[in-house]
């Protein structure tokens, strides 16, 4: 299919997630009114608007933005810097969506309910990852609107890049659907001839040998050891040290310790969230070479990162869930570790699809036929 019949859904489904975040911003405010406290509670409220307040236009009220210590008279110019930010944040979400859906939509274009609902959950999962750069990329605006208050820019940079991942998963749900409700109105394509469907062996190999590559970033990197070097190894002084919360924000896909105490069957209830991060993501990855009509490192590697994003969400989920037990004080204040890992499923996915793009192309390679010499012909 050509990349302009399937730009319509691509940008219908970009301009449905940012108008969905754009609404949930504007009404951060609404949530300290005191029917919102007496409806969520003050600390339920206060999380909502938390999450809220990273896609909100509005300039909240701080003297941070009328006379902020240290920039007496230039509180107009950091509200303009915040101002500019979220332009920037909200035009990068419809861009960076659109960039990613239509290479998806493009591949998975043939008729059938099981590739709307794969190319359903490839754009969920990209959408996270969307408004997850959307705000890496406004976050030098947004620490520039901060004044002269940051005492250092690495560690500021990771504090305002790891904001307004709550929101994004929800909102990119209903504009992944909206997008997959267009292309199935569209009119019909008859399929490319002459397609090539990668045998299923190869796409348990591709597949397994992606797994692996998050695996490995998932038994290594995400260790707290590992963690620990990380965020004491630099040392130094001025804005640019301490990267260690930069790095771990973009190679961490979670977090977890070795077994210790008389509960390692608790221990062993929080890694079953690993385990089902790589099943759903050998899974998704298990189907793309056979859905796709034809297997190309944008889309597979697109693919890759939608399945380990929707991987690290499941297993936050699972997080989420376990801390929850026993617990009185309301389900929304135990939702923290879903946005967590994102940034990090965004590289080792496009790892994990790079590797198994390759290994699907030369095993397909491979297991063509030979072309027929002279001497065949002759005979």
């Amino acid at each position: 299919m050509s990349y302009r019949r399937v730009l319509a859904p691509a940008v219908f489904g970009a301009l449905l997630m940012a108008g969905l975040l754009w609404w949930a911003g504007s009404s951060a405010h609404a949530l300290s009114l005191p029917g919102a406290t007496r409806f969520f509670g003050p600390d339920q409220a206060n999380r909502l608007a938390g999450w809220a307040m990273p896609w909100s236009t509005d300039v909240p009220s701080s003297r941070q933005f009328a006379d902020p210590a240290g920039a007496r008279g230039h509180g107009a110019d950091y509200a303009a810097l915040r101002e500019t930010a979220m332009r920037v944040r909200y035009a990068a979400l419809v861009l960076l969506f659109t960039c990613g859906a239509v290479p998806l939509l493009r591949r998975l274009s043939e008729r059938g309910a099981g590739r709307t609902a794969v190319a359903v959950a490839a754009l969920w999962g990209w959408g996270i990852v969307a408004a997850m750069l959307a705000v890496t990329v406004s976050a030098p605006w947004m620490v520039a609107s901060g004044g002269s208050a940051a005492f250092r820019l690495l560690p500021g940079l990771a504090s305002a890049m790891a904001q307004g991942r709550e929101l994004p998963v929800g909102a990119a749900l209903v504009a992944a659907a909206g997008a997959g409700l267009m292309t199935l109105l569209r009119p019909e394509v008859t399929p490319t001839p002459g397609r090539s469907v990668p045998t299923a062996a190869t796409a348990r190999f591709a597949a397994t040998l992606g797994t692996a590559v998050v695996a490995i970033a998932l038994a290594v990197l995400s260790n707290d050891r590992v963690a620990g070097r990380m965020q004491t190894g630099f040392t130094g002084s001025g804005r640019l040290s301490e990267p260690g919360d930069l790095l771990r924000l973009w190679i961490q896909l979670g977090a977890w310790t070795l077994p210790t105490g008389s509960a390692p069957g608790r221990w062993l209830l929080y890694r079953l969230g690993d385990v089902a991060l790589l099943v759903l993501l050998w899974w998704g990855l298990r189907l793309l070479p056979v859905l796709l009509d034809r297997v190309t490192y944008p889309a597979y590697s697109l693919g890759a990162v939608a399945a380990t994003t929707m991987g690290v969400v499941v297993n936050g989920l699972w997080h989420s869930l376990l801390s929850y037990q026993g617990s009185t004080g309301g389900p929304l204040l135990y939702y923290v570790s879903v946005g967590q890992g994102m940034s990090a499923a965004l590289v080792f996915g496009i790892l994990a699809g790079c590797a198994g793009t390759m290994a699907v192309r030369i095993r397909s390679r491979a297991q063509q036929p030979a072309p027929p010499t002279p001497q065949t012909q002759a005979a």
